[in-house]
Formats: structure tokens, sequence, C-alpha cells
């Protein structure tokens, strides 16, 4: 189950559900505030809870791949944006807004990060190539996903939100040929809907 850091106790804690099957997760203000939380929600999805999002409109939230919120007022258990740590931006423009996504989710959302524009334009470079890799997966064979890589993404995500060790086990799983392309294919997919990268925008485009 999800373990988060809880500031009251400096420790990191499993969550506790609102009530059965629901998680209220919200969110103080901030892009980088509302991009956890929406890992945050996809995550409590994968684990089949009902996750509601808490949180008003940022300006670009959307562009980082946000899903609105589907509440905007009243208590929630799961409060994330006070222990996120410092952020400050170069500009984006120009890139894909997804490239600030994935260079955020490359560091721990307690860290304190200050995002370069080379920074951004590595994560564009990354998330392109990353997009055309699975995109050659799609053009073989369809088979199931593997379990094993899933589970041990979901397990670092679930221990205070490790995004950074998700993106060598990427590699790794590209790298590892006992995982048959389509495995691999259907593998990523289905992390993407917890990192929210679009991993699949050039299937079928190349």
């Amino acid at each position: 189950m999800l373990r988060l850091y809880d500031e009251e106790t400096g420790n990191v804690e499993e969550i506790t559900t609102a009530r059965p099957g629901v998680v209220r997760v919200a969110c103080a203000g901030g892009l980088r505030a509302l991009l956890v939380g929406d890992l945050i929600r996809r995550l409590a999805d994968h684990h089949r809870l009902r996750a509601i999002g808490v949180w008003d409109d940022v300006p670009g939230a959307a562009d980082l791949g946000v899903r609105p919120a589907e509440l905007t007022a009243g208590d929630a258990d799961v409060h994330v944006g006070a222990a996120v740590g410092h952020c400050s931006l170069a500009s984006a423009d120009g890139l894909d807004p997804l490239a600030v996504r994935l260079a955020l989710l490359q560091r721990h959302y307690r860290s304190d990060v200050d995002l370069s524009r080379q920074d951004l334009e590595e994560a564009d470079g990354s998330l392109v190539s990353w997009r055309r890799e699975v995109a050659g997966w799609a053009e073989s064979p369809g088979r199931p996903l593997n379990r094993e890589w899933v589970r041990e993404a979901v397990a670092a995500l679930d221990d205070d939100l490790d995004t950074p060790a998700i993106f060598p086990m990427l590699s790794r799983l590209a790298e590892d040929d006992s995982v048959p392309p389509g495995a691999k294919f259907e593998t990523v997919i289905k992390l993407d809907m917890i990192l929210g990268l679009d991993l699949v925008a050039l299937v079928g485009r190349l």
C-alpha cells in the first residue's frame, strides 16, 4: 500500500482511506504540488481505490498532465502540498510540456530542485526517445504485460513516491531480452497510466 512522508511524525506512514475504498488527496497551490497530487491519485487508481482530487485550478497544470480536481473544498485525508520541496523552473517554451513533468518525476518530490533550460531540454529528448522505443514495441505481436516489472515499479512508487527509481528500471526493462517487445509495450502502457507521460504518443505515427 502507498506510504508517504508525514510532516507531523517525521516518518513515512501508510495512508489511510477516507472511507472503505476511497482516498482523498489535497494539495497546496503550485504546479509541483498538483503534479504530486495527480501522481498519488493515479497510484491509488492502480490499487483499485477510488481517488478524489481536492485542489484549486492552477494555470499550466493541465499541460503537465494533471487531471482536473473532483472537489474544491472540504477536509482530505492525504495532504501533499506542504511536503513538496522548493522548485524553480526555467522556461519550457518550444518543448513538450510533459518534459517538465518528466524532469520533476526524475527528482524526488521532497527534494529542492532548480531545473535549468538544459535539464528541460534533456527531459524533452528523453521523452522523444522513450516514445520512439514504445512505438517500435507496438509493431510487434501483442503479449501480456510482465507482472514482475510492474510489481517492482509500483513497489518503488508505494515507498514514498520514489519516482527517480522508475526510469533506470524502465531502461533495464528495455534491455531485458527475456521480455518480448509486445510485453514491454503492454508493461509500459500500464506504468504510464500512473506516470502520465503519454509514452504512446508516437504509436502508429513513425
